[in-house]
């Protein structure tokens, strides 16, 4: 069985970044604070893939725990298989003699989804005080060139409710060495009558500083976002795992 989990937080003070496969794969988690990060390989998330369960990161000088905050919201991937949750979470503890306190996002992929059949993925997630969220993650084949072919799944997290996203969008416009600089997203609910429906909405711009490592076959690259979404400003982050 294969699987994917992934954890994001942060408030602009602090931040951090996991990347946890099942199955043997090679784990990663980023922490920083300030111009400081702590590159941490093989530290993995737990492999509970239960919703009410609390994921924690323990390791010399780390101990954090996340938090769930209300329900998890199931996803399906468009034109594929691949299913997930996501949900939004607190992340309390310390690392590297930093309090953390904030708000983050947790998502996990837990049946189907291998990251060695993958040429890229990207997981975005975006959180706002206190309790609203936005999540996607794109999956691009392998051998695919560009983003046509890219399964997409993403799911917003409200105060009235959650909602799988049925038409999820991701524009990402790159710097000239290759990281995000800014991204967009654009979220159609399911559900609704075509004549109500709306996009949710958040655009985005690095904030650094930022984090990149090996993980077997990728590159990840961990890099924190400002979000706006109606007239409101949050936190997030743009997790891109690359095939060398």
């Amino acid at each position: 069985m294969t699987g994917l989990r992934t954890l994001a937080f942060g408030d602009g003070s602090v931040w951090g970044a996991s990347w946890s496969p099942d199955s043997g794969g090679v784990a990663l988690t980023a922490l920083g604070s300030g111009l400081d990060v702590n590159v941490m390989p093989d530290l993995r998330l737990p492999d509970s893939g239960v919703g009410d369960d609390e994921w924690r990161l323990e390791a010399d000088g780390t101990a954090l725990i996340a938090t769930p905050i209300g329900e998890l919201v199931d996803m399906q991937a468009t034109h594929g298989d691949l299913a997930g949750w996501d949900q939004l979470c607190r992340v309390t503890g310390t690392f590297a003699s930093n309090q953390v306190d904030c708000l983050g996002v947790r998502s996990s992929w837990p049946d189907g989804v291998d990251p060695a059949q993958f040429e890229s993925i990207r997981a975005v997630s975006v959180w706002f005080d206190p309790d609203e969220a936005l999540a996607l993650t794109a999956f691009r084949p392998r051998k695919a060139k560009h983003h046509d072919a890219d399964l997409l799944a993403a799911a917003v997290i409200a105060p009235d409710g959650a909602a799988a996203v049925e038409d999820p969008r991701l524009s990402t416009t790159y710097a000239a060495d290759g990281w995000p600089a800014r991204a967009g997203l654009e979220l159609w609910l399911s559900g609704e009558e075509p004549e109500r429906q709306y996009p949710r909405r958040a655009s985005g711009e690095a904030i650094g500083p930022r984090a990149q490592a090996a993980a077997g076959e990728f590159d990840l690259q961990a890099e924190p976002f400002r979000w706006h979404s109606r007239g409101r400003e949050g936190a997030g982050m743009y997790l891109l795992a690359r095939r060398r």
